[in-house]
């Protein structure tokens, strides 16, 4: 029997970069969160910051003017200077009071800050203003020592306040926020982990998580009409397959339950040291009939190889769907058919994986047609690589 190759669903190919994701993740945690603030800065800088939502100046103090030369040859950028000069001028020509100039000079610097800029455009005979320059200059330093001030009266002080300091408070709230952020990334990947307790049933020791929802009645094992949890991937111990010489590098069980409309189960597939090579799952095909829970009538096993472009599917198939022409040809292009019988094994091989999925267990549901929707169907899959 051929095996169908068929591009992924979207919502295998979500399912399948999400688990990638993870495994990264939880792998590299301390290059995740690297790349994680890197990415975030970028895209808060560079997009946001300046491409799309740019800063904008306006309203501009005199004291966060430039007063620094421009590197473009012939061109001045000294705006601070070119301000206090015209100051000087009006001050010399005795146009405006020295205490409504030193008003409209602005908060945000003191009279030492203005007096050290007027001491450079002094010395350096600024515009030829020397005379007026150092005129107002002297006369700023009486304003101040008479009880002036330099800004509108509303300023209470002329020292530089939090504003200096805000850029590195901002940083520092930054910095903190990441770091409580990354670990709680961490915990959470450390927690994703499920715990795991040993159950001893019927002289057999076996292992299974705490989230499983499986009831022990002392003997057989019954699963709850919905059982999420028991449809997700149960590691179990390792077993001999037929025409394999080598151990699966990975056995688990799931059980599909009627009622659990949300089915799809999926899994990784790794190295001993934890090498990424592939992901495989299970999850729902096909429906019939109408209302909720939904009646299965099909489930597909599907396995993914990072070698591969492609994702191989087969798709198990109760008695009625298998025999009806019209459900055949409607799930052809899924993947090749195969009847769920108890004991089959479906064989699934990509370019360096190989899937073997056995049916442990089916279960039909009651009702007319008969055989035609899955009360329970649990199956156990082991994988093989190329590369053990």
């Amino acid at each position: 029997m051929s095996v169908k190759q068929t591009q992924p669903s979207r919502k295998q190919q979500a399912a399948m970069w999400l688990m990638i994701g993870k495994q990264l993740a939880s792998s590299y945690v301390w290059w995740t969160m690297l790349i994680a603030f890197l990415v975030g800065l970028v895209v808060g800088l560079v997009v946001l910051g300046w491409g799309i939502w740019p800063v904008r100046w306006t309203d501009a103090k005199p004291a966060s003017l430039s007063d620094h030369f421009s590197m473009v040859p012939g061109e001045s950028r000294i705006y601070k200077w070119s301000y206090l000069n015209f100051a000087a001028t009006t001050s010399g020509t005795g146009s405006m009071e020295i205490a409504e100039i030193a008003k409209q000079l602005g908060e945000g610097w003191t009279v030492q800050e203005i007096t050290a800029v007027l001491d450079q455009m002094i010395a350096q005979n600024y515009a030829g203003n020397t005379v007026n320059l150092t005129q107002f200059r002297d006369a700023l330093k009486a304003h101040v020592e008479g009880g002036g001030q330099i800004g509108p009266p509303q300023a209470t002080t002329n020292q530089p306040g939090i504003s200096g300091a805000l850029p590195l408070l901002l940083l520092f709230l930054f910095l903190i926020l990441f770091l409580i952020a990354s670990l709680l990334l961490f915990r959470r990947l450390r927690s994703d982990k499920p715990s795991q307790s040993t159950v001893t049933r019927a002289g057999q020791t076996s292992t299974m998580t705490a989230e499983d929802a499986l009831i022990d009645t002392g003997g057989a094992v019954v699963v709850p009409s919905v059982s999420r949890a028991a449809g997700g991937a149960r590691p179990v111990e390792k077993t001999a397959w037929l025409g394999e010489t080598r151990p699966p590098l990975t056995q688990f069980a799931s059980t599909y339950a009627f009622g659990d409309d949300r089915y799809d189960m999926s899994s990784s597939i790794e190295t001993p040291g934890g090498d990424f090579l592939g992901e495989c799952g299970v999850g729902i095909s096909e429906t019939i009939g109408a209302g909720l829970p939904e009646k299965v009538t099909a489930l597909e096993v599907w396995v993914f190889d990072k070698n591969d472009v492609r994702t191989v599917t087969k798709v198990l198939m109760s008695d009625f769907a298998f025999n009806d022409p019209s459900i055949r040809a409607k799930l052809a292009a899924k993947g090749d058919a195969v009847l769920a019988a108890k004991g089959e094994i479906v064989e699934l091989k990509t370019q360096t994986l190989k899937i073997n999925a056995r049916i442990v267990d089916v279960v039909y549901g009651g009702g007319s047609p008969a055989n035609s929707y899955f009360q329970q169907v649990t199956l156990e899959l082991a994988t093989w690589s190329d590369a053990q």
